[in-house]
C-alpha cells in the first residue's frame, strides 16, 4: 500500500545505483514536436554502439513510480556505449496538454517522431524499443510495420485496452483506499488514477485498442517480460514466432516492489541486469555509431498561457528542471516548487505541473525540478542514499534560486514544498533571506530529530531478525547509527506522550520546541512570509500542535505566519477540489508579493 506522500520509512543504504552513477551529469533535455525528452548519450569513455534505445513509458501512476528506473536503465546503457531517449507522451508528465487531441493516434505519432529524433541524435540507423505497460503495447504496434528496428523489449505489456481500463479501475480503488479517500472524494473517470487524469480521447480509444489483430512483419529479437504470474496473450506470441522473431521469455522480477511507492524506490536491479545482457546480445550492438546528425536542443514548449523550457543546472549540470514562464508578459513574482519525497518534478497527481501553469496565468514564473537522486536527477557523490530531511537538499534549492537570479527572476521568489519538501522549503528560507515567502504544505515538522525517515518501533522489531537485513548490515550497506538514533527518538516520543499528563512541558521539550520557535523568530526577523497549510485532520499536524498548542495559539507570536486548513483532503491532496483550494492559497500568497502596478496587468 502506498504511504502518505509516497513515503515509507527506511535507513537502508543498499541502493546500488548510488555506487554505479557517482558524479554523472543529468541527461540532456531535448524538445521535438512540442514534446519534452531527455537524451542520454553513450559514455564518452567508451565506444558508441550502432544502436540506440527509445523508451516508451507506461501510463499514469505506473509512469510516476518507474521514472527513476528508466533513468537508471539509461545510465546503465550509456555505460556500455548505447545512447537512449526517453520522452513524455502528449498530455502526460511535463508535456503540454492539448484537449481534444491527446488521443491514441497522437501517442502513436509521438513514437514515430521520437524514433526519428533518436536516430539523428545518436547517429544510428537502427534502434531498440523498450516499452512498459501501455508503452509496450504502442511499441508492439509501431514495431509491427517497422523495418528499422534492432530489437523490441515488452515489459509488463498492455495488449488489450478494454481489459487495461478495468485493471486501472481496480488499482485506482486500491490506491484511494490506501489514501483514506471517501467515496465522494474519488475521481472515477475512466483511466484516472492517483489524481492523474487520463485524457477523455485516450480513454475512449483504449476501449478499442488491441494488438492481437495486427500482422507482425519484421523478424527482430524480442524480449517478453510479463508481470509475475501473468500469462501473455497467446495470439501475440504466436504471431511473433510466425514472423521469425527470436523471442526471449523472462519475468519482470520485482515488478510489484517497483510500484509500492517505497522510499527510496526499490529498483528491480536484477531485472535491469537482464535487460543489459539482452541488449548486449543484439547483433547491432557490436557495430559502431556514425557521427550524430543533430545536437540535442531544448527550446520553449508553448501552451495557451505559458512557455516551458526543460533545463539542467547545478554542479556538473546534475539537476533536471522545467522553467515555466507567463506567455507574452514579464514575470513579477517567481516560485520554486520542490520535489516531495521521491515524487519527481511533476508532483503527486501532476500537481506541480498544474500549479505552475495556473500561476503563469497570474504572471508568475516557476521552476520545478528533481532534487539529487530523485526522478531524472542523478545522485551526488558523498551524499547519503536516503536524501530526505537532509540539509543537502537545501543546496539543491539554492541552485534553483541561482538559476532564477541568472535569468533576472529572483527579486520576489516564493519557495513551495509539500511533506518532506515542506521541511526543505522551510530550511531553505532559514538559510537565505532572499526567499521572500515560504509555503509549507503538510509538514511533519520544522526541526527534524531523526536521521532520514524512521520506521515505527514495531517495524524495527519485526525486521531485526530478517536474514536479508542482517546480511546488508554485515556488508556495511545499512547505517546502524541512523537506526539507533531513530529508535531512541521513537522511544523518547512514546515516553514523553505517556508522561505528558503529569509533566505537560515534556512533549514540547522532546519535540525541541525552543529550536522550532527560534527558527520562526528568525523568519519573522527576515520578514519572510510563511504560509502553513494542512489537510484537515492530517497526521502530519501532530508535531505542529505540540509546538504551537492544541488551538495553534502559539502561532500568533509570529505575524508573518498564516495557517490554512483544506477540508476533505488526504496528505497528498489527491482530490481535485483539494488541489484547487491549495492553488488559491498559493495564488493569494504570490499576489501579495506582486508589485502594485503588475497586479493591474
Amino acid at each position: 500500500m502506498l504511504q502518505s506522500g509516497g513515503e515509507s520509512v527506511r535507513e537502508d543504504a543498499s541502493e546500488t545505483v548510488s555506487r554505479d552513477v557517482l558524479g554523472l551529469s543529468a541527461a540532456q533535455p531535448v524538445c521535438f514536436a512540442n514534446l519534452p525528452g531527455l537524451f542520454t548519450a553513450a559514455d564518452a569513455a567508451g565506444t558508441a554502439r550502432g544502436i540506440a534505445v527509445l523508451f516508451l513509458s507506461p501510463w499514469g501512476l505506473e509512469e510516476f513510480l518507474t521514472r527513476k528506473f528508466y533513468r537508471h536503465l539509461a545510465e546503465r546503457f550509456s555505460a556500455i556505449g548505447v545512447a537512449s531517449l526517453r520522452f513524455d507522451f502528449p498530455g502526460t508528465a511535463n508535456a503540454v496538454d492539448t484537449p481534444g487531441k491527446d488521443d491514441l493516434e497522437a501517442w502513436a505519432r509521438a513514437v514515430a517522431l521520437a524514433a526519428a529524433e533518436l536516430r539523428c541524435l545518436a547517429g544510428v540507423s537502427r534502434i531498440v524499443l523498450i516499452g512498459q505497460g501501455l508503452g509496450a503495447g504502442l511499441a508492439y504496434q509501431h514495431a509491427a510495420a517497422s523495418e528499422d528496428l534492432a530489437g523490441l523489449a515488452l515489459l509488463a505489456p498492455v495488449f488489450r485496452g478494454r481489459l487495461y481500463l478495468r485493471e486501472l479501475k481496480l488499482w485506482s480503488k486500491f490506491v484511494d483506499d490506501g489514501l483514506g479517500l471517501s467515496s465522494g472524494d474519488r475521481d472515477k473517470k475512466p483511466g484516472t488514477i492517483a489524481g492523474i487524469d487520463m485524457p477523455d480521447e485516450l480513454a475512449a480509444d483504449l476501449k478499442n485498442f488491441s494488438v492481437s489483430e495486427l500482422d507482425f512483419q519484421p523478424s527482430v529479437p524480442v524480449l517478453l517480460a510479463p508481470k509475475p504470474e501473468v500469462q501473455l496473450d497467446p495470439f501475440v506470441t504466436e504471431k511473433l514466432s510466425a514472423s521469425g522473431c527470436s523471442v526471449t521469455g523472462t519475468v519482470y522480477k520485482d515488478f510489484e516492489t517497483l510500484l509500492t511507492g517505497a522510499t527510496p524506490p526499490e529498483l528491480p536491479l536484477a531485472f535491469a541486469d537482464e535487460l543489459v545482457r539482452w541488449l548486449q546480445s543484439l547483433p547491432e550492438c557490436q557495430t559502431l555509431a556514425r557521427v550524430p546528425a543533430r545536437v540535442p536542443q531544448a527550446f520553449a514548449l508553448t501552451g495557451p498561457s505559458f512557455s516551458e523550457t526543460p533545463i539542467r543546472f547545478g554542479e556538473n549540470n546534475r539537476l533536471i528542471g522545467t522553467l515555466c514562464e507567463p506567455l507574452g508578459r514579464p514575470a513579477s513574482v517567481s516560485a520554486v516548487i520542490l520535489s516531495t519525497s521521491y515524487d519527481y518534478q511533476i508532483g503527486w497527481g501532476r500537481m506541480n505541473v498544474q500549479l505552475a501553469r495556473q500561476l503563469a496565468q497570474q504572471g508568475v514564473a516557476t521552476l520545478r525540478f528533481d532534487g539529487a537522486d530523485i526522478g531524472d536527477s542523478p545522485p551526488v557523490p558523498g551524499r547519503r542514499v536516503q536524501v530526505l530531511y537532509d540539509d543537502a537538499q537545501v543546496v539543491d534549492a539554492q541552485w534553483a534560486l541561482e538559476v532564477l537570479k541568472m535569468r533576472g527572476l529572483a527579486d520576489n521568489v516564493v519557495i513551495v514544498g509539500r511533506c518532506s519538501g515542506a521541511y526543505t522549503a522551510f530550511q531553505a528560507a532559514l538559510h537565505d533571506r532572499r526567499w521572500k515567502a515560504c509555503v509549507t504544505i503538510n509538514p511533519y515538522g520544522f526541526h527534524w530529530r531523526f536521521v532520514g525517515l524512521p520506521r515505527t518501533l514495531k517495524e524495527y522489531w519485526s525486521r531485526l531478525s530478517e536474514p536479508a537485513k542482517t546480511a546488508r548490515l554485515r556488508e556495511g550497506r545499512i547505517e546502524p547509527a541512523a537506526a539507533a538514533i531513530n529508535i531512541f527518538v521513537r522511544v523518547a516520543d512514546r515516553a514523553a506522550s505517556a508522561l505528558g499528563k503529569v509533566f505537560p512541558q515534556l512533549p514540547g521539550i522532546v519535540q525541541r520546541n525552543r529550536k522550532v520557535h527560534e527558527a520562526f523568530q528568525k523568519l519573522a526577523a527576515f520578514g519572510t512570509r510563511l504560509t502553513i497549510v494542512y489537510s484537515e485532520g492530517d497526521e502530519a499536524m501532530a508535531s505542529f500542535l505540540i509546538n504551537f498548542g492544541e488551538n495553534s495559539e502559539g502561532l500568533t507570536a509570529y505575524p508573518n505566519s498564516k495557517l490554512h486548513f483544506i477540508p476533505n483532503a488526504d496528505h497528498n491532496l489527491t482530490p481535485r477540489p483539494a488541489r484547487e483550494c491549495l492553488f488559491r492559497i498559493i495564488e493569494d500568497e504570490v499576489q501579495a508579493l506582486s508589485p502594485a502596478d503588475s497586479r493591474k496587468l
